[in-house]
Order: structure tokens, then sequence, then C-alpha cells
């Protein structure tokens, strides 16, 4: 054996290029004593639940049931409850996506409560999982009816565990939650991430005070925090203030703007709220300052007026202070469009406060209005924040909009980094080009790095030339969608065929071929986004 291969270090370094194939580490466990060790502990690093532990003994000792659980179908053997043990014991992750190497890909098992209740019984959690660093609970016990496996939970606290993620499962009431937060300083201390889910809405709690005394926590997320009770939580938290990186909250119950000077968070770069309604996210806010804030996440589920949205608007100064610090804003109202509701007007005063942040790099709001928008705001877009990436301004109903090609293609222009873009406009008049010194048409500098553009409901009209513009000015541009679901007069076929012709115009005009066009796009109304929300 060479004896560079003395080193775990350089043992290691090895098996980073073998670790993505469960088969190939196993042929390297097998080939000598020295390299088993090491393989076997990138083998069983991640798991997805605990059915590997049961399905790497004797395959007469279980059996694999029509719903997919595994049970014991023997009593294992000490040595091979000792096999068990050796192989829990190499498992630093456990959660649900994870990509259980230790078996070939097959259907989810899980292990029957049965299973389950046996291994614990000779192995307490703690002792089976030594060098437990994450730790998803699902992964662990996923069955319904689960509530009385909760109280297992506390059996994996350890001053190892990192991270940590839970459903509150129903039926648990809320002290039996309160009491294990108020348990995680002294069994769980070393705690970085934790996570609670909740998808019961009457489940509401409060954060106790000695939550306070996890010195590591850099990433907090809670489902089913009593929005009435916002300043009590956050005088718990407050003492992580100067740790704590990244707050996601789903915030439920009445809330009513109290006095008080707010809690100041150093550390906070990360702020993702989510509620019934927009005043739940605007209360919070009013109560807390995070001078280092960078992204912010809003969604709600309820409609929204101009005035609260405009105070949402407002109460972002106070909550940032520091303009130069906030890089992106994500907001998306989730409520179910009616196909006759009345359309909620946005006019470009809502949005002013937004251009203090000078550098706002991603701008995206989704379905939170009809944005009836003007040049001049679009002008001064381009002079507030000329390193914007992605702006999206994404209504679900139509409107009547202001902002003309010509400012459209002025801003895009100027801000050389916007890779994206959503926008409802009015192509339907000349557009207005710049001009040489002699009068002749010099249209605007070319840039490179537009890739997608959506134009919404917007109408156009063969007169303002927008394929030839769109080609001529942004060479990259490769995605130009527009909404489609308007089919309900004669008007918005009109629409819809004129927005056709433009990109069969701009397609020949680009060489693009016919598969380069994606007919929709679901990145476009904040899918993606979804994971923001735990």
């Amino acid at each position: 054996m060479h004896r560079a291969l003395e080193s775990e270090d350089i043992i290691y370094s090895v098996l980073e290029h073998v670790k993505s194939s469960a088969m190939d580490l196993v042929n390297v466990a097998m080939t000598c004593s020295t390299l088993a060790g090491p393989a076997l502990n990138i083998l069983w690093s991640t798991q997805s639940s605990l059915a590997p532990l049961i399905m790497c003994l004797p395959q007469d000792t279980w059996e694999v049931a029509e719903n997919q659980t595994i049970d014991l179908s023997r009593e294992p053997t000490p040595i091979e409850w000792e096999r068990l043990r050796m192989n829990a014991s190499r498992v630093r992750r456990i959660h649900i996506n994870g990509i259980s190497s230790a078996l070939p890909p097959k259907p989810h098992l899980t292990l029957s409560g049965r299973a389950l209740q046996r291994i614990f019984e000779q192995f307490p959690p703690a002792i089976l999982f030594p060098n437990l660093h994450a730790l998803d609970f699902e992964a662990i016990c996923n069955l319904p009816g689960c509530s009385s496996k909760f109280l297992l939970l506390r059996q994996f606290m350890s001053p190892n565990l990192e991270c940590l993620s839970f459903d509150v499962p129903g039926g648990v009431q809320t002290y039996e939650v309160e009491q294990l937060l108020g348990a995680f300083p002294a069994e769980a201390y070393g705690l970085r991430e934790l996570i609670i889910r909740t998808n019961h809405c009457a489940t509401t709690f409060t954060v106790p005070p000695s939550f306070g005394k996890l010195p590591k926590l850099i990433r907090l997320a809670i489902e089913g925090i009593d929005v009435g009770l916002t300043r009590q939580t956050i005088t718990n938290i407050q003492p992580q203030a100067q740790c704590l990186q990244s707050l996601t909250l789903t915030l439920r119950g009445t809330s009513c703007d109290v006095g008080g000077m707010p809690f100041e968070f150093h550390g906070l770069w990360h702020l993702c709220l989510f509620g019934d309604s927009l005043s739940q996210s605007t209360h919070f806010l009013r109560q807390i300052t995070a001078r280092q804030l960078a992204y912010i996440s809003i969604g709600y589920s309820e409609p929204a007026s101009p005035a609260k949205i405009t105070e949402f608007m407002e109460s972002l100064s106070t909550l940032c202070q520091n303009f130069g610090s906030l890089q992106q804003i994500y907001m998306i109202d989730t409520s179910h469009i009616q196909k006759f509701e009345d359309t909620i007007p946005l006019p470009s005063e809502v949005f002013r406060p937004l251009l203090k942040f000078r550098r706002l790099s991603s701008v995206i709001l989704v379905g939170i209005g009809n944005y009836n928008l003007d040049d001049k705001f679009i002008n001064d877009v381009a002079v507030a924040w000329p390193d914007i990436q992605a702006l999206r301004f994404a209504s679900r109903r139509r409107a009547s909009c202001t902002v003309t090609f010509s400012a459209m293609m002025s801003m895009a222009s100027r801000c050389r980094s916007l890779h994206t873009l959503h926008l409802t406009l009015d192509a339907t008049r000349p557009t207005t080009t710049p001009r040489a010194p002699d009068g002749t048409e010099e249209l605007w500098p070319s840039q490179t790095a537009l890739q997608k553009l959506h134009l919404g409901h917007t109408e156009v009209l063969e007169v303002s030339r927008v394929p030839y513009l769109l080609a001529e000015v942004f060479p990259t541009l490769s995605d130009f969608l527009w909404y489609e679901s308007f089919v309900d007069s004669d008007t918005d076929l009109t629409m819809e065929d004129a927005l056709e012709e433009a990109w069969q115009q701009l397609r020949v005009l680009r060489n693009l071929a016919d598969d380069d066009h994606d007919d929709y796009d679901w990145e476009w109304e904040g899918i993606s986004d979804s994971e923001d929300w735990m």
C-alpha cells in the first residue's frame, strides 16, 4: 500500500471522486481495511430514512409490507444488532431530501412503528447516532398518527446536533411544543439551524425566554407564530440578534400596533415572512430593525389594498435604515383571484419608497395588484438601481398601463446587468428612439445581459417596431413571453395575435429555433421560490 494512504486527508480527497456512486464506494470499501472505514463513512453519511439500517441486515430478518413499510420478521442476533449500530454511528445527516447512498435507488421505504420501537429499545437514539449533526425528524417518523412519537424527538437531542427540523403533529398541545423548545439550550445547545413546521392553522405558540440561550443559532424558521404576541416573541429571540442571520416566520392571528422602541437584529441578512394578511408582516417589521438586511421575502394569502401595500413599502425604510444593504425583495400575493374581481390599482407612488435602496439587484413583485406605473418611475429605476439584475412587476389581471415601450427600452439598456424583466407596457405608438447630433436614429447602446422578457398584458402594434428594436438592442434575448390566458373578447384575441406575431418576427431576426421558446415558464409565476416558505 502506498504511504500516501496512511493519511486520512488524502484518502478522503481520493474518495471525493467516487462518492457519487454507491457501488464504487462499496468496491473501494472491499479493497482493504485502510480504505474500508472512510468509504463506509461516506456511504452512510447521509440518509433519507432509517430503512437502510434494517435492509443491510440478513434478508430473513425483515420484510416489506404492501404499504412500503419495513418490519422485522425475526429478532436480530447480537452480532446483527452490532452491525446495525456500527452503520448508524457513521450517519451524520438524516433528512427527507437526502439521497441514501447505502443502497441503490428504490421506492421510498419507511420503518413500521413496531420496527422503530424495537430499534430504540435496543439503542436509545443519542447512543445509536453519536455523530448525527443534521436531522429532519420527518425522515424518522412520517407515518400518520405519530403524535405519540413527538416525544421521541427529545431523545435525539445532543450537543452535537447542529441542524434540526420537525413537524408539529396534530394533537400535540401548545405547551408540549414550548416545553420542547425550552429544553434546547440545555440539551441541544450546539444548534445552528432550527426549522419548526406545522400544517395546522389553529396551532400557534410563542418562543420561550430560554430560547435565547442558543449561542450558535444562525438560522431560525417557525410556522405558527402568534402575531398578537409579536413583541414577546421578538424579546425572546432578540438575545440571538448578534449571530442570527436568517429568520423565517409564518404569522397567524390578529395583529395590532404597539408602542416601544424596535429591537435591533445586528446580524440578520435574510428575512422571510408569510401570513394571511400583509398587515401581519407590516406589524412585525415595525417591531425590529436590521441594518445588515440583504434579502426580504413576503407572502400573504388575502388581497391587500393599495393603502396596506403603501404601509408595507414605507415600513422597509424603518426596518433597514441602512439604504445600502438591501439587495433583494420578493413579494407575492397567493390569493385565488376571481375572474371579475375589482382590480387593485397600484400607481408609481406606492413603489417610490423602494428607490431609496440603491443596491437592489432583484425586485420581484408577483400578483400583489395592477401596476399602473408611468415613464417617470421607470426612468428613475435606471438611476436608483443601476445594478438591477431581475425586475418583475407581475400582475395576474389586466389593467391600464401608461409605461411606454420607449421608456422600457431606455431603462433596460442603461441597466447593464438586467437579465430578467417582467413589465406590462403600452406599445401601440411609434417608439421614440435616441437621435444622433445630425438628427438620424441612433438607437440605444447594445445590452448583452437581458435574456428573459415577459410583456404581461402588453398591447402591441406594428408601428412600435417591437421585434426590430428588441433584436438590435438585446442580442442575447432568448425568452420572450406574455400572458396567454386573456381570450374573453375580440380585443384580447387581437392582443395575443399581435404578441405572437412580434415573437415570430423576433425569432426570424435572431435566427432562433422553434424549441428556443417555451410556451410557459412556471418560474415567472414565482413557483420556483416556494422553498422560501420553509
